[in-house]
């Protein structure tokens, strides 16, 4: 079964982005992609559903997954999840992005379906022979964040941690965000680039010595995985699917309580954290070694795992 069709495809979002490269790279493998008519088609194929789509009768029908909704807050959670919930129930294959992102799903429906694991994956340009972008002047180590400013984020916790005297010899470059309204004046070592070229990126994750990571319960952050591509080391919680990307590449620090699987939250109220233990973090994350290889995470690998589950 080599035709195959992925619903989503587009250059606007992590998941349309993430599936055209996925196209891209299973068409390179000797795969051929179609869009299937649903009252003519009658040859086998693979359907690959990223969220939700439609299930067609003649085909292997797989359901790539990311998060739920499970913030308390949200009184729409219950409407947004019953349209992912109907594919999760129907489809013949789940694709989950992390082990986290399974045990939530299975927590939430009480249902277990044949699935597999498989993280997200970047091109190879995303490497450690990427040609870094010019750091800040004056400091020793440079850290990166990259993530949006909502609240569970974390951004203003990473941000506030640079006002540590033991951290006066390092900055912080964030990418993107300029538009939030910080409640204090940033630290001196701390730079918002707030519009970065997606082909630029890699040299940014090259400059640094670390990425800084601290969101609560994220299920397999794309900017995680492009910074591991890359070979620099990952500062991030204990707790969600980050720490399974991070592996040895990195320090994962338990900055709140162990969440427990399957429970609602107050998603944008993330527990307090004490900066010192971020600082000690960032402190330890700078001593990890940088230009490490993780083939894994190449978008080629990717494809040759979700190929395995589609034939």
């Amino acid at each position: 079964m080599r035709k195959f069709f992925i619903n989503g495809v587009g250059d606007q979002g992590g998941p349309n982005i993430f599936a055209s490269r996925l196209k891209d790279a299973l068409c390179s493998q000797g795969m051929e992609f179609f869009i299937p008519d649903p009252y003519t088609h009658s040859q086998r194929f693979s359907n690959l559903a990223i969220i939700q789509g439609e299930k067609f009768p003649n085909a292997k029908n797989l359901l790539r997954l990311d998060g739920l909704y499970f913030d308390s807050e949200n009184q729409s959670s219950d409407n947004l999840n019953r349209a992912i919930f109907h594919c999760y129930f129907n489809f013949d294959h789940i694709i989950f992005q992390s082990e986290f992102c399974r045990d939530m799903y299975e927590a939430f429906t009480t249902v277990k379906k044949p699935h597999s694991v498989i993280s997200n994956g970047v091109p190879d340009y995303f490497s450690p022979s990427a040609k870094p972008s010019e750091s800040p002047q004056g400091y020793e180590k440079v850290c990166l964040a990259s993530a949006s400013w909502r609240r569970h984020k974390r951004l203003e916790e990473a941000v506030e941690a640079f006002r540590s005297p033991a951290l006066k010899g390092v900055c912080l470059v964030v990418l993107g965000g300029a538009e939030y309204d910080l409640k204090q004046e940033i630290p001196e070592n701390v730079f918002l680039k707030p519009k970065v070229s997606p082909k630029d990126l890699p040299g940014y994750y090259i400059m640094a010595d670390a990425m800084i990571h601290l969101s609560w319960l994220d299920w397999c952050p794309n900017t995680v995985v492009e910074s591991l591509a890359c070979g620099t080391p990952v500062l991030c919680s204990s707790n969600g699917g980050t720490k399974e990307l991070v592996k040895d590449n990195g320090v994962v620090i338990q900055l709140e309580e162990s969440y427990n699987i399957g429970e609602k939250v107050t998603l944008y109220n993330p527990p307090k954290v004490d900066l010192q233990l971020v600082v000690d973090g960032i402190l330890k994350v700078l001593n990890e070694p940088k230009g490490f290889i993780r083939k894994d995470l190449s978008i080629e690998e990717v494809a040759k795992k979700y190929s395995k589950v589609m034939l």
